[in-house]
């Protein structure tokens, strides 16, 4: 059964509705917690559905497996519909299904590894013996705190020890040979594929006519620049 208005106006505030019925446009919706925020988005994805928007235009991003499973299959629920094009995602899923499409451009290949922490620990010891690093002076929680930093740009080597600095360009060598990428680099690496290499850009562009994010005040610097780099006009952000 399609989910009418009257529907909506039953199970959401005025508020709510009118966030949820404005399909067009760039919307802000702030609530506190508990509000029905995410909730909102999901009767807007519906409403949007059942308005006859194709699922492979929506591009709905938030921040854990969980969350993204459940919007799904509340949405599912709402259209009684499969979905099977809808894109509800977490930012750094939605990463890595960028990048194995187009990281060859980035000079990897296809079939790349996602390091996890252990991994990136051999790694980064591995870089500081042969860089012959002393005991003392690899401390690997800080060293692994500092190339995120760096490669996530919340610090630069004017503000960084630069005596780590030949690590760092160790480790960034390291992951390439072996072909692999770091947590960091499925947000990092496909902004710079968007930048460097604008078709790529503008095929999900034009994939992509509508974004939502959930829980837009934990965004970092680099997923806001990503949502940014997506979207045109028509993006619904929700937070706090």
């Amino acid at each position: 059964m399609p989910l009418d208005l009257q529907t909506l106006k039953n199970e959401l505030n005025p508020e709510q509705f009118r966030a949820a019925t404005t399909i067009n446009g760039a919307i802000l919706i702030i609530a506190g917690a508990g509000s029905g925020k995410t909730r909102v988005i999901t009767y807007r994805i519906a409403h949007m559905l059942d308005s006859g928007i194709p699922q492979s235009q929506i591009l709905s991003l938030t921040f854990t497996n969980k969350a993204a499973k459940e919007m799904e299959e509340r949405i599912k629920e709402l259209t009684q519909k499969k979905m099977q094009n809808l894109t509800v995602s977490t930012f750094h899923a939605f990463g890595v299904k960028v990048l194995r499409q187009d990281i060859e451009r980035l000079g990897y290949r296809e079939n790349f590894s996602i390091y996890d922490e252990t991994d990136r620990t051999a790694l980064i010891k591995e870089c500081g013996r042969e860089l012959k690093y002393s005991p003392e002076a690899l401390d690997i929680y800080k060293i692994g705190n500092l190339i995120s930093n760096i490669k996530t740009g919340r610090k630069t080597w004017e503000t960084a020890n630069d005596m780590y600095r030949p690590l760092y360009e160790s480790y960034q060598e390291g992951l390439k040979l072996y072909n692999s990428v770091d947590f960091d680099d499925l947000i990092v690496l496909p902004i710079k594929l968007f930048k460097e290499f604008p078709d790529v850009l503008n095929r999900y562009k034009e994939r992509y006519k509508y974004i939502m994010v959930d829980e837009f005040q934990d965004t970092s610097h680099q997923q806001y620049e990503l949502m940014h780099l997506l979207s045109d006009k028509n993006i619904a952000v929700v937070g706090d």
